[in-house]
């Protein structure tokens, strides 16, 4: 896995520095024709106007190499695919497959009588974001410029035991200002930088909670998050830990029923995370940090993608909404100061594109935009600011755009009215279906596909450029028994693997 530890234990107060069910539903053999619901999309250029677009903007910004990149993309789309018959192709001449491919059918989401969680949505992902980057500059209001849509959640970190001087609260009240105005919600991690011995029923807290309350914006209080680390001071100790996590629920249960306690453990090390688990009684959402970073300790490691980290995490916590409370692509690697700008375009289509498609209890993604600034100064290794690279730039403007993603926290909301379930018999149902390939990676350098193409017998049924692969195609009565067929294509329109049925 391309994954390792992301040591994020950062007191970040933006009080003081205002301006600083499995993957999917279970699997069933389609038998019966379904029809898909239709869902209106919001209105995106298509992907060779968005390159031509991206080309034009590189260039004038001076990112020549960037530039060079999308134009090349438009010459490999303008060459179309190429004659290829899958019944009769040698796909053994492939000696290691890019991806091993996997078919889902979107269908209509079933009616269940289910008890949401505080601020959990029925379905689709409220988006957030640590606006630590580079233009945000930790000023809220600049986010929906600067990134083409509201987001739902905003990220802050508050000390233990701060007061914040220019409101005289604990609570980060400023920030909780902003954001009302912004019709948002606060995700706040609250660390006790003091151990657990110091988290008592006490005036501090008791106060704190009563101004989480006056705040009158959602809150989603992420309290001693990461427990499973060493390298936070409440780390150690599960018993005292699942203590003190009931003691703060229990108060923010009686002084402000706005707050919604967030368990959120580190995706690594993921053996002794359930140690620490505080019980069901106590958790309104799970969340857990989740990174993706070209370097696992000094060895370059790009195979892989966050999915393979999140999924045996999700099997444990589905029951539970989960939140990414913070998470991010690594671009640049500051040690060697090597950017990976293309490979962290594609691990960021595999968070945003594919992750809460195929987890569909994923209910809100929070990115941490951090930037190379804000890295040095706290002796990170690794640059995860959107805007610093001009790939993902544009392609996380445009995968929030989709429907699925959330821009007000409202409980019960729901945008969504399909779902994704694996597709495992050889036919696919007749009439016109979407369904979405997931490529799961297996080459060494973390290449997604440039084109993945869907067929039937030798008859081509659709093709996607991009994350989440998702194709619109038309099953026609006379072939549904024929088999399908997934194939993943290079920018040079050479096939790298194929999914036979």
């Amino acid at each position: 896995m391309a994954s390792c530890i992301a040591v994020t234990f950062f007191v970040i107060d933006t009080e003081l520095n205002d301006l600083e069910q499995s993957r999917s539903e279970p699997a069933v053999a389609l038998t019966h024709p379904t029809v898909a619901s239709s869902t209106p999309k919001p209105k995106q250029p298509d992907i060779l106007t968005y390159w031509t677009n991206q080309e034009k903007k590189s260039a004038q910004s001076g990112y020549s190499e960037a530039a060079a990149a999308y134009r090349n993309r438009i010459t490999a789309y303008s060459a179309g695919l190429p004659s290829i018959s899958p019944l009769t192709y040698d796909w053994s001449s492939i000696q290691s497959p890019s991806a091993e491919m996997e078919l889902y059918l979107r269908v209509p989401m079933t009616t269940e009588s289910t008890h949401l969680a505080k601020h959990e949505p029925a379905s689709g992902s409220y988006i957030g974001m640590l606006g630590a980057d580079r233009r945000v500059g930790y000023d809220v209001t600049k986010i929906e410029d600067v990134y083409g849509r509201k987001h739902a959640l905003y990220l802050a970190y508050v000390g233990w035991r701060k007061v914040q001087t220019d409101t005289n609260t604990y609570f980060p009240a400023r920030t909780a200002e902003r954001v009302k105005e912004l019709g948002g919600a606060l995700q706040i991690g609250w660390e006790p930088r003091f151990g657990l011995d110091d988290v008592l029923d006490d005036e501090y807290v008791r106060r704190f909670a009563r101004e989480a309350k006056a705040s009158g914006i959602p809150i989603f209080l992420r309290y001693a998050s990461e427990m499973n680390g060493a390298w936070v001071p409440w780390h150690g100790t599960p018993q005292q830990y699942i203590e003190k996590f009931r003691l703060v629920h229990d108060i923010m249960a009686e002084e402000a029923p706005n707050v919604a306690m967030v368990w959120s453990p580190n995706f690594s090390p993921s053996n002794t995370i359930d140690d620490y688990y505080p019980g069901d009684s106590y958790v309104d959402w799970v969340g857990f940090s989740l990174y993706n970073t070209p370097y696992s300790g000094d060895k370059e490691q790009l195979k892989g993608t966050v999915i393979d980290t999140f999924a045996p995490l999700y099997e444990r916590y589905r029951h539970k909404p989960i939140m990414i409370s913070e998470g991010a692509i690594a671009h640049t690697y500051l040690p060697t100061n090597q950017t990976y700008w293309s490979w962290s375009e594609g691990q960021l289509g595999y968070m945003y594109g594919l992750l809460p498609r195929l987890f569909p209890q994923v209910k809100a993604i929070t990115y941490f935009n951090f930037s190379r600034a804000q890295a040095i100064r706290t002796n990170g290794a690794y640059v995860y600011d959107i805007g610093e690279n001009p790939f993902m730039d544009g392609f996380y403007q445009r995968l929030i755009q989709s429907d699925w993603f959330i821009s007000k926290v409202e409980t019960g909301v729901d945008p969504i009215s399909y779902r994704y379930t694996p597709v495992t018999g050889q036919s696919l149902p007749t009439g016109k279906q979407t369904v979405l390939v997931y490529p799961k990676l297996e080459n060494d350098r973390g290449e997604p596909p440039f084109a993945i193409a869907i067929y039937q017998g030798n008859q081509l049924l659709g093709v996607s450029y991009e994350a989440p692969w998702e194709i619109d195609i038309q099953v026609n009565a006379e072939s549904a028994s024929e088999p399908w067929y997934a194939i993943a294509y290079n920018d040079k329109m050479k096939p790298t693997a194929v999914s036979k049925k």
